[in-house]
C-alpha cells in the first residue's frame, strides 16, 4: 500500500460530515456498531448519507448489485461499509468505486500459513512463514482486509477468490504493493484494538477519517 496507514490519532472526532471534495474519501469508524443487521439500511448511516446528499432521510434509495454489494441510486456519491461484532468502518466518496474492511483483532486467529497456502497465493504463503508467530497473525490479517477490500470494491466479494488479488508484505508485515491490481489500497487502523482496508479504483488527492458521535 503505496499511501501511509492511517491509524488512530487520524481518526478526528465528528457528528455531521463536512463537504466532500471532488478527488477525497471521508472514512468514518463506529467504535460501537450495535446494528449487526442491515448495517447499510442501519439509521446512523443513512443519516450520514442524507447529509452528504443534502436531502432527507427518507430519499435516500440504497440498492444491492448482482453480488450483494450496497449503492446509492440517482447519484455520483459511492460508499461502503464492513462491520464486525462491535465496530464499523464506512468509506464514503464522489465518482469512484470504493471497498472497505474492517477486522477485530483475535476475532480471525487461524493457522496463518496453513490458510494461506489453501487460498492466498503460493508468495503471499512463503512470505507468512517467515515471520515469527505473533507478527504472522497481524501480516496475515492485514493481507486479509487488503484483499477483501479489493474484492468488495469490484463487487464479488470473497466468494471470487481470495488469490485474485497478489499483495507484497514487506519486512515489518505490512502490506507493500500489489501485483497487478486495479486498486489503489490504503491501510487503516482506527483503534488498538481493530484493523482494516480502504480500496478504490481512482487516485485520489486526500483521505479524511472521522470517529463518528451520532
Amino acid at each position: 500500500m503505496s499511501a501511509s496507514a492511517l491509524a488512530a490519532a487520524d481518526f478526528i472526532p465528528a457528528s455531521m460530515p463536512p463537504p466532500l471534495d471532488d478527488g477525497e474519501i471521508h472514512l468514518w469508524f463506529f467504535p460501537q456498531w450495535q446494528h449487526a443487521a442491515g448495517a447499510a439500511n442501519s439509521m446512523p448511516i443513512r443519516n450520514l448519507l442524507a447529509a452528504y446528499l443534502d436531502r432527507p432521510i427518507e430519499s435516500v434509495c440504497i440498492e444491492r448489485g448482482e453480488h450483494g454489494k450496497p449503492r446509492l441510486t440517482g447519484t455520483s456519491l459511492e460508499f461502503n461499509l464492513s462491520h464486525t461484532t462491535d465496530a464499523l468502518l464506512l468509506a464514503v466518496g464522489r465518482n469512484n468505486v470504493l471497498g472497505v474492511d474492517l477486522e477485530s483483532f483475535g476475532r480471525r486467529t487461524r493457522p496463518a500459513v496453513e490458510f494461506a497456502r489453501r487460498f492466498f497465493t503460493p508468495d503471499e504463503a512463503t512470505a507468512l512463514e517467515t515471520f515469527p508467530e505473533d507478527l504472522r497473525q497481524t501480516a496475515f490479517l492485514r493481507l486479509w482486509c487488503a484483499k477483501e477490500a479489493a474484492l468488495k470494491a469490484e463487487g464479488g466479494g470473497i466468494s471470487s477468490g481470495l488469490d485474485r488479488f497478489a499483495f507484497v508484505l514487506d519486512a515489518n508485515g505490512q502490506v507493500a504493493s500489489s501485483a497487478g491490481s486495479p486498486w489503489h489500497l490504503r491501510a487503516v487502523a482506527p483503534s488498538p484494538a481493530h484493523i482494516g482496508a480502504l480500496a478504490h479504483r481512482e487516485p485520489v488527492g486526500r483521505v479524511r477519517a472521522f470517529v463518528a458521535r451520532i
